[in-house]
């Protein structure tokens, strides 16, 4: 079982963030993100190896810092198509039988969770957001045995997905990987939920923190 970590290029990473943290911001968030998730899954016991997906030079430097595999999506390749030239690539030459697609902005996992997860694995997992619009993370034994979809409104799509591939999909709600980033709030929350995470740690040290409490104390009062 591969864990398959898509990271997008972090100088346009996060733009829904974009009225309360700047570029150099998003970006330092985004590295501390990948590095929490990056963290938890060199911890599992139960996965063979860890490819990042993407094309930026930071890449190498989290490849290198966490031992693990690095792969460069075509320049025109949506995520999904990332994702299936990465799935591709792992069969071709780690002869992986299952991918685990984990998101870069779920800071908030677990290796335990996660171990449990994949230890009641069998052919199709999803992993839907709290909301149950979006997969915050898709296991698939045989790899590529349903197709990639990742629009941001994928849950359905993909538990339709396993159907139509003969597939009856195990679903598991309420995980920490329900709580992905991409507004204000989710940073808070993180920050409740996760309070030693590397993710936490830079919001608080840069006083990102403070200034998106008083923004929601202003708010709210």
């Amino acid at each position: 079982m591969w864990a398959i970590v898509p990271i997008k290029t972090f100088d346009r990473a996060k733009q829904r963030l974009a009225n309360v943290l700047s570029e150099e911001e998003r970006r330092s968030l985004m590295l501390a993100m990948a590095r929490d998730v990056l963290t938890c899954l060199t911890k599992s016991s139960r996965l063979t190896g860890i490819l990042i997906v993407s094309r930026t030079p930071e890449a190498d430097a989290l490849a290198q810092t966490f031992a693990t595999e690095r792969f460069a999506e075509s320049p025109t390749a949506n995520l999904a198509g990332a994702l299936e030239q990465a799935t591709q690539h792992l069969i071709a030459n780690f002869d992986a039988k299952g991918a685990f697609v984990v998101p870069a902005d779920v800071p908030g996992i677990a290796t335990d969770e996660l171990d449990e997860i994949l230890a009641n694995h069998e052919h199709v997992t999803i992993l839907p957001d709290a909301e149950h619009i979006g997969t915050n993370g898709l296991i698939c034994s045989p790899p590529l045995c349903m197709p990639y979809i990742f629009d941001g409104r994928s849950f359905k799509p993909h538990v339709d997905g396993a159907f139509a591939a003969g597939f009856t999909p195990r679903i598991v709600p309420g995980t920490r990987f329900g709580l992905d980033v991409d507004v204000p709030d989710d940073l808070l929350k993180v920050a409740d939920e996760t309070p030693y995470s590397q993710t936490t740690t830079y919001l608080a040290n840069h006083g990102i923190l403070e200034r998106l409490r008083d923004s929601s104390h202003t708010i709210s009062g």
